[in-house]
């Protein structure tokens, strides 16, 4: 299943500035995963040092960063797109079902709404890190023209046979006929 996260990166009414980190409440995550192309629309000014990361809530509006990556400059006055091939090392996301997708950037703006949207979370400075924790202020109704994509994360088999851990092969017997096999936890 193909992961979506964010709202469209689309040409907007309004922006909002550097110098904070915004978490769009737009469309969480439908899947647990990784985000593998971020679409961003930056306004009138180019966005610099550019970081886009996945968070999850903690307790009300204290959100906490799960994952993130550096995306560098974001050229204005159209969208742009990034993916696991368009950067020196691959862009990977980690995101997980109900995560919220966020951004950083030093100077610039990016395309914003202010009305008929489910908000964005906002605060001060750079929380954009793995674990970073902080309390945001809502903007109500805004949406940021953030978007992400990804595939959703293929969970195998992890039991274990003869104290050996998600093993490829047993007794010469593939992983998916592991029922064959004695010993079978």
């Amino acid at each position: 299943m193909a992961i979506d996260i964010g709202a469209l990166a689309t040409d907007r009414g309004t922006y909002l500035t550097y110098g904070w980190t915004y978490v769009s409440k737009d469309n969480p995550a439908n899947a647990s995963g990784t985000i593998t192309s971020v679409e961003i629309w930056a306004a009138f000014t180019n966005l610099a040092n550019c970081v886009v990361g996945t968070f999850y809530t903690t307790n009300g509006n204290t959100l906490k960063c799960r994952d993130s990556a550096t995306i560098g400059a974001v050229t204005a006055g159209s969208k742009q797109t990034f993916t696991e091939d368009s950067e020196e090392e691959p862009l990977a996301i980690a995101v997980e079902a109900g995560d919220y997708i966020g951004i950083y950037f030093t100077t610039g703006y990016i395309e914003a709404d202010n009305s008929e949207y489910a908000g964005v979370w906002y605060v001060s400075n750079e929380h954009i890190d793995p674990d970073d924790e902080a309390t945001y202020d809502v903007y109500a109704n805004y949406a940021m023209s953030l978007y992400g994509t990804g595939e959703e994360a293929v969970v195998g088999w992890t039991g274990k046979i003869s104290g050996v851990t998600n093993p490829a092969k047993i007794m010469g017997v593939e992983v998916a006929n592991i029922a064959k096999v004695k010993g079978v936890e």
